[in-house]
Order: structure tokens, then sequence, then C-alpha cells
């Protein structure tokens, strides 16, 4: 009898460390993590409280999600995109190739040509090829535009502020390659004036024809790699006998501190500046367009050894850049 009483005591010990461990929670499979059985492929972990599964990732999905991690998410498909222009992972990329005249810039392929539209008359053009009708110190300043572009016509800057003053155009003969214009209804010549200057500076050296050797030697911090300031030709000045145009341009001037046209010349009487063209009149003459302020413009012929700066005229040089 005491064995058997031992023996009981002994098992009745045990009952509660297992009724304990019967009685835990049971957790369902939804908070477990188990989904429903819409695994793709079939590939996943069934629950084992029901009919619920684990679905698995793909190796493709498990690759486009450590692709994204280290940023490739493009596929460079959108318009101008011609591929992928960096590594491919997985089929995506970190930038893509564009199309001929299309640079990558800002997430896409955008027009490799620069943005023109504020590129108005009187508006201050900067070396990034932007244009504003505010002086803004952190960019660099190349001049005022005086035209426009339009389709496959350039438009043109001008210098601020003339760059040399009292200067003669040069001697009393014909340049071949530059036809004579005797009257103001043939100064048609707006996009001449590089090929005007070229032609000026192949015929002669600084010394015998100053103003377009002048505007061509003009390089200011900001002028683009291949591209040279010219003398503006007859056709582009007589844009500027509007008197539209001549309050726009000296407004931007202003604005930019510089010598608005007519003031280069300037006493207690009269503000008169007179600026060479690089189109001949004849052998004996060339074009210059005369500014007088506050608004009077007109384009007309001095001869080309006229260089005096007095109280009545002054003939200057203010160089055009083509954009």
């Amino acid at each position: 009898m005491k064995i058997r009483f031992l023996l009981l005591g002994t098992s009745l010990s045990l009952i509660p460390q297992t009724i304990n461990a019967q009685c835990v929670a049971t957790q369902d499979c939804a908070t477990l993590g188990y989904t429903e059985t819409s695994c793709s492929g079939g590939s996943g972990v069934k629950c084992p409280f029901g009919n619920w599964w684990a679905c698995l990732k793909s190796d493709s999905e498990i690759k486009d999600q450590l692709c994204t991690e280290l940023g490739f998410t493009l596929t460079c498909t959108d318009t101008y995109q011609t591929g992928g222009g960096s590594k491919d992972c997985n089929g995506k990329y970190n930038y893509c190739s564009c199309a001929d005249g299309y640079l990558w810039k800002d997430g896409t392929c955008k027009s490799s040509e620069p943005d023109y539209s504020a590129c108005t008359i009187g508006a201050l053009f900067y070396s990034d090829n932007t244009c504003s009708d505010k002086l803004e110190s952190s960019k660099t300043l190349l001049g005022v535009v005086i035209y426009e572009k339009s389709g496959s016509q350039m438009g043109w800057i001008m210098t601020v502020k003339p760059i040399q003053t009292a200067i003669a155009w040069g001697d009393i003969k014909d340049i071949p390659e530059i036809t004579n214009c005797t009257s103001i209804s043939c100064l048609t010549d707006i996009q001449s004036s590089c090929i005007n200057t070229d032609a000026i500076t192949a015929y002669g050296n600084s010394s015998t024809y100053p103003a377009a050797w002048t505007a061509k030697s003009y390089k200011p911090t900001g002028t683009p790699n291949g591209k040279n300031w010219c003398l503006p030709s007859g056709g582009l000045l007589n844009n500027i006998t509007n008197s539209a145009n001549l309050t726009k341009i000296n407004t931007g001037i202003s604005i930019a501190g510089g010598t608005k046209l007519g003031d280069a010349n300037s006493n207690e009487y009269i503000s008169i500046e007179w600026i060479w063209s690089s189109s001949d009149y004849d052998s004996h003459d060339a074009w210059h367009l005369e500014v007088s302020t506050p608004s009077y413009s007109s384009i007309s012929s001095s001869m080309k050894t006229y260089n005096k700066g007095s109280t009545l005229y002054s003939f200057s040089v203010r160089p055009v850049l083509a954009f």
C-alpha cells in the first residue's frame, strides 16, 4: 500500500504541467502569414490548419526587387528612348539611351536643342543658352537679344556696351565677296554678319580693316566653343530702326547696366552713336546704324575711313553672336 500511494502522488504532481502545455492558444493561418491558394505557378507553402498558402516569390520577382533597391527601375521604352543606356539588371536600367537630337536629362529624353522661347527682343542672353528679363548674377551674361530665332533662321544677340568707339571701318576698297548694296531695300542680309566679317578679315589685316577684326577678336568668358562674334550685317542693324525694337533693346541694356544704343557719345546737348555694319554700300562707303536717344534710329552709309569720336558722332563696334 505504501508503494502505490507514492506512485499515485508522483503521477498527480505531473498533471498541472501537462495541462499548461496543451492549453496554449493556436494562431490562425492568416496571422501566421499564409495566404489563400492564389500562388503564381502553384508555388507555395500550405498552412497546416486549413486551405491556406504562403506564396513564394519567383526568381524573376526576387531579382526585380533587388534591382529596384539598387535603382534599376527603367524599361527605356518611352518616346525617344532607344533602349537601356546603363547596365542591364533583369531588363531594367538606371538611365536610357536617346534618339539622335535628344539627351538624357531629369529622367527622360529631352531635345538637345535649347529652349529659346524666352529669347525675345530685349531679353538678356546668358552663356547657358537661357534668356531672362532680369539680370541674374549667378550666370554669365553675353548680351541682349536683337533678333529672335525662328525655325532655321538664327537669332542674334549684341553686346550691351560698345567694345570700341572712334574706330574706322577700313580701307576705301571693294571687298570682292560682299555684294555692294546702294539702297536700303537691298539690305536683306540679316543672317550674313559672320559671312561678311569673314570675307573682310580674309581680305586684309587688323590695320586695314579694324572694325571687322575688332569684332571677330572679341572672346568674352562664356563664348560657345566654335563660335565667333561678328560685325553685324546691315540687314540686322536695319531691324533696329523699328522704334519698338529699339525701345525693347535699350530696356534690356539698361537692366544689364550697359550703355544704351545711342549713348556711346553723349554730352549735355546730345546723345548719339553710329554703329558700323559689315555690309558694303560701295567701294567708298559702308552701312551703319545711327541712333540718338531716346528713340531715333536710321540706317545710312558713311565713308569707311571715318573714325572720330566727337560731339557730333562716334563710330563704334558692337559685335553680335548667333544663337
